[in-house]
């Protein structure tokens, strides 16, 4: 009874860390224009993987789980919104996203609901990619929003305790990917903020 307590507090919990995972990239975003760092690939892939934990939740019946999936594919979509006003050229993420669509279609259609869950856990990390890539190869990320990582690792550990508790690996999987990238886009936030070199403009 007491770990059932603490998988439905965990999971109120971490739906709303991915909630609000995104609105301080948001706000920092169209707030300064500054993009330096943030990845447009990561938003295009995000939008569409937490598309597909929402058909994946669904068909789990982990019905109380399924309202951040849809949230953040919509907060994703408002990321590249905001990105777009920095001036930022969409179209070769886009394009990406698009990829990543039909991937996970192949994936669920020839492995089934299982497998699709695994290789959504692990897609996560092919989403982060690209954002700690472009963070680690700017000079100064300073459009990175710390607060957003900060989230994305308390949102990770969450989920991951709520997985355990249903023996999902889809979403363990994801818990582990999720905490070394927030992890790894921490450290470089902290570890370059002292800096005063002009960023660079690298985007990807």
């Amino acid at each position: 009874m007491m770990n059932q307590t603490l998988a439905n507090i965990a999971i109120v919990l971490a739906m709303a860390s991915s909630i609000t995972f995104l609105i301080p990239q948001i706000v920092k975003l169209v707030r300064t224009r500054d993009s330096e760092g943030v990845s447009s690939t990561w938003p295009a892939l995000g939008f569409v993987i937490n598309i597909g934990w929402f058909v994946y939740l669904m068909s789990q019946q982990l019905w109380i789980s399924v309202i951040a999936p849809f949230v953040t594919f919509v907060s994703y979509g408002v990321t590249l919104w905001a990105l777009r006003r920095t001036g930022r050229d969409l179209s070769k993420s886009s394009t990406r996203g698009v990829v990543g669509a039909m991937a996970l279609i192949a994936v669920g259609t020839a492995g089934g609901w299982k497998v699709l869950g695994v290789v959504l856990g692990v897609s996560y990390g092919v989403m982060l990619a690209p954002s700690i890539w472009t963070a680690y190869r700017a000079a100064i990320p300073s459009g990175i929003s710390p607060f957003t990582w900060w989230l994305g690792l308390a949102e990770a550990l969450l989920w991951g305790y709520y997985g355990w508790f249903h023996s999902d690996r889809g979403i363990i999987t994801f818990m582990v990917v999720g905490v070394i990238g927030s992890g790894l886009m921490l450290i470089r936030f902290y570890t370059t903020r002292s800096r005063s070199t002009p960023a660079t403009g690298i985007s990807s």
